[in-house]
Order: structure tokens, then sequence, then C-alpha cells
């Protein structure tokens, strides 16, 4: 039986390289998954990432 808890297989380690791979995308590539954003299968981590990069100032 497989171990959930091993830092491979575990799902950390899995949102890491989401994360990972989010950050490292273009902004054009980002804006076309949040535009789909319903189907991506890490919404949270995609909205944090696009607010991230495209927060606006209000002064």
């Amino acid at each position: 039986m497989e171990n959930f808890f091993e830092p491979e297989k575990s799902y950390l380690s899995c949102e890491k390289n989401v994360k990972k791979y989010l950050e490292s995308i273009s902004d054009s590539q980002l804006k076309n998954f949040f535009d789909n954003l319903e189907y991506t299968p890490f919404p949270i981590l995609l909205m944090k990432e696009y607010k991230k990069r495209f927060r606006t100032t209000n002064s």
C-alpha cells in the first residue's frame, strides 16, 4: 500500500509543484487559465497567483 505521507507523494508536494508551475507560466497563459477557472483542479492556487501578479494598488 502506498504511504500517502511520503513527501514525494503527498498533496502538499503536489500543491508545491502546482504553485511552482503557475509562477513560471507567462501572463497570457495565466490569464487564459483564469478565464477557465471552473475547469482547473486547483482554482484557489490559480486565484492567488493571479491576484499576486495583477494586483492593482488603490491610491
